[in-house]
């Protein structure tokens, strides 16, 4: 039953009000008439809730907590007042009370899958225990685009979070397994329908990803710091094969020759590769965190 205004007070209906400014993304007015509600109706947990959303808006992590416990007081069955408090607690990365509240909405609503999401949303170093939970809910709800979102941006996750990390926090791949694993969540990745405006910042994430992975593989040339040394060599076995061909000494020659042919062989293998086969080389001393490894490593 909503509650009678008091003597005195008007019937303005904030909570619409507050309603309608948190549609339009405007957090300041919503809270400024989410509080007039609260203040003629300290007991309507709607408008406590109204208050903890516009308080979240305007990242006023303490208001919203305080405004959506209250909420939780008067009506502990809204399974909304329990994501809210979710998302609250994963805004300051309180995963174990973050995961708590979801589960609770859960257990209130089990047929809604954004309480499944909230608590995947938990899982932020655990990308194992996420990904089936995105996955399931995107098979439900294909065409929820929240969903997919979600989805593609914890694959792109797993990507990286299996490259090599650096001394500098940056990662990269450094081996044919993290590059293997790489084209095989952007394969997955691929599937998804991102075709929208809602996905732009995600796109761009991937299409990052996707850059690095494209550039991990490119076989190319690199220089070298003994590049005098090599040409030396080669030099020193030209001319001796030649005099060896001239004096008629075939064995000499044959050397020559072989010493030829290894220099430019060991020349190219150590300066002709894919890019992460150098940057492992490049870098080894400044990894921090290996990543995937190939099998049997």
């Amino acid at each position: 039953m909503e509650p009678q205004p008091l003597p005195g007070e008007t019937s303005q209906d904030w909570k619409s009000i507050a309603q309608d400014y948190l549609d339009r993304g405007d957090g300041f007015q919503a809270h400024m008439a989410a509080s007039e509600g609260t203040h003629q109706h300290p007991g309507d947990a709607e408008a406590w809730f109204l208050r903890a959303q516009a308080s979240v808006e305007l990242d006023h992590g303490n208001d919203a907590l305080f405004e959506v416990t209250e909420a939780l007081r008067l009506d502990s069955t809204d399974p909304r007042f329990h994501c809210v408090l979710g998302d609250i607690h994963c805004g300051a990365r309180d995963w174990v009370r973050a995961r708590r509240a979801y589960e609770q909405a859960q257990a209130l609503d089990p047929g809604s899958p954004l309480y499944a999401i909230g608590i995947a949303n938990t899982y932020a170093d655990n990308l194992e225990l996420a990904l089936p939970i995105y996955e399931e809910a995107v098979r439900k709800h294909p065409d929820n685009a929240f969903f997919r979102e979600h989805l593609a941006a914890a694959l792109a996750d797993s990507i990286t979070d299996q490259w090599s990390e650096f001394a500098d926090d940056s990662r990269s791949i450094t081996n044919e397994a993290q590059l293997d694993f790489s084209r095989e969540m952007l394969a997955r990745i691929a599937e998804l329908d991102l075709r929208g405006e809602e996905f732009t910042e995600v796109r761009a994430h991937i299409a990052e990803i996707r850059r690095v992975v494209d550039r991990a593989a490119q076989v190319k040339w690199y220089g070298s710091d003994h590049m005098a040394a090599y040409l030396i060599t080669v030099a020193v076995c030209v001319v001796t094969f030649l005099v060896a061909i001239g004096t008629g000494e075939g064995g000499l020659g044959v050397l020559a020759f072989l010493g030829i042919a290894g220099t430019v062989t060991g020349y190219v293998l150590r300066h002709r590769m894919p890019e992460w086969k150098w940057t492992r080389r490049s870098v080894s001393q400044s990894v921090r965190r290996s990543g995937r490894q190939p099998e049997g490593a």
